[in-house]
């Protein structure tokens, strides 16, 4: 019985082997850029080709990003310069509103000028 166990293990373990080198040369793959003719191009060309269309899609990332940031920053200050307006000319017009009756006709005056 101890025989045929270790036969069966030794069995697998062939079998385990062979799999997993059919399975490894099935996985490499070469680099193979071929023309017209069947002549294998110039690989370092196709790498050139590929890192200026990262170069181009990366600068239009950028290009893109700061736009948004861009905009992003304007409506922000807009915003803010709207709530701080806001604010302030609140403020002057309850300043005003607690002036006597004559100093607010006074101003109502000059600011309708």
């Amino acid at each position: 019985m101890l025989v045929i166990v270790i036969l069966v293990i030794i069995a697998l373990k062939v079998l385990n082997d062979k799999y997993a080198d059919r399975v490894e040369t099935e996985n490499k793959k070469t680099i193979k850029i071929l023309d017209e003719e069947g002549q294998v191009e110039g690989i370092a060309e196709k790498f050139d080709e590929g890192l200026r269309s990262a170069e181009e899609q990366t600068g239009n990332i950028i290009e893109n990003a700061t736009t948004f940031v861009s905009d992003q920053v304007s409506r922000a200050s807009e915003s803010v310069t709207n709530v701080v307006i806001k604010n302030t000319t609140q403020n002057i017009v309850n300043q005003i509103e607690k002036l006597p009756e004559n100093n607010q006709t006074q101003i109502k005056e000059l600011i309708c000028k």
